[in-house]
């Protein structure tokens, strides 16, 4: 009876649970009518959350403003992270002054994020960097694979097995590669692996809907924080 004793509780899950069924129910069969409705709560759900970025956007520059301005320990990481969001945001909405037929320049907004200059800044930046970051993690593989080796119980070895397996078989040229060590590899990236990544989509798929389904029954309020 709390639930109905509280008319903000009551007003934010009404609200919250029309919306997701209006959504739901032009995803399932598009009528008329709802779609309009589903159509301008996405739009509305999409603004807030470019507020909601805009907001925190400003509030971690703000942060850093201030420890480069006092000259707080380390600030020169925060000079530099407030550099990179400013070139990122420069680049990602103007692409840049073009002069147009009578000489007068004017500045061009980019369609998408996968024009110039912000994909050449991704390539130049952010591609290597991942890359970097992707090769560390053989590093931590090899000590996981020492630590399970050591531990020598017949699961960890399993893997260990397998995954020198599979680096072998990827590292070798195809000139000097083994077609049953190939073949193997291939049946247990195909069959094994792909079953075990579909069962993990399938239980987090699961595990959305049930917590979209609390969402639109009032179970659970994230938007009340509780």
């Amino acid at each position: 009876m709390s639930f109905f004793r509280d008319p903000k509780r009551l007003i934010a899950t009404l609200i919250a649970g029309v919306a997701g069924l209006l959504v739901l129910i032009d995803f399932a069969a598009p009528i008329a009518p709802v779609d309009v409705l589903a159509r301008t709560i996405v739009e509305w759900a999409a603004l807030l959350a470019a507020l909601a970025l805009l907001v925190g956007l400003l509030s971690v520059a703000g942060g850093h403003v201030v420890r480069v301005a006092r000259r707080r320990p380390d600030w020169g990481y925060s000079l530099l992270l407030l550099a990179a969001m400013l070139l990122v945001i420069v680049s990602g909405t103007i692409i840049g002054p073009t002069p147009t037929d009578d000489g007068v320049g004017f500045v061009l907004f980019p369609a998408s994020l996968v024009e110039r200059p912000v994909r050449l800044l991704f390539e130049v930046l952010y591609q290597p960097l991942a890359a970097s970051f992707l090769a560390l993690l053989t590093f931590f593989s090899l000590s996981a694979a020492l630590r399970a080796v050591r531990r020598r119980t017949a699961e960890a070895l399993v893997i260990v097995i397998v995954a020198a397996l599979v680096l072998v078989s990827a590292a070798l040229p195809p000139a000097i590669s083994v077609p049953v060590l190939a073949d193997g590899v291939r049946w247990a990236t195909d069959y094994v692996a792909l079953a075990g990544a579909r069962g993990l989509l399938i239980g987090a798929a699961l595990g959305a809907v049930i917590a979209g389904v609390r969402v639109l029954l009032g179970f659970d309020q994230p938007y009340l924080d509780r």
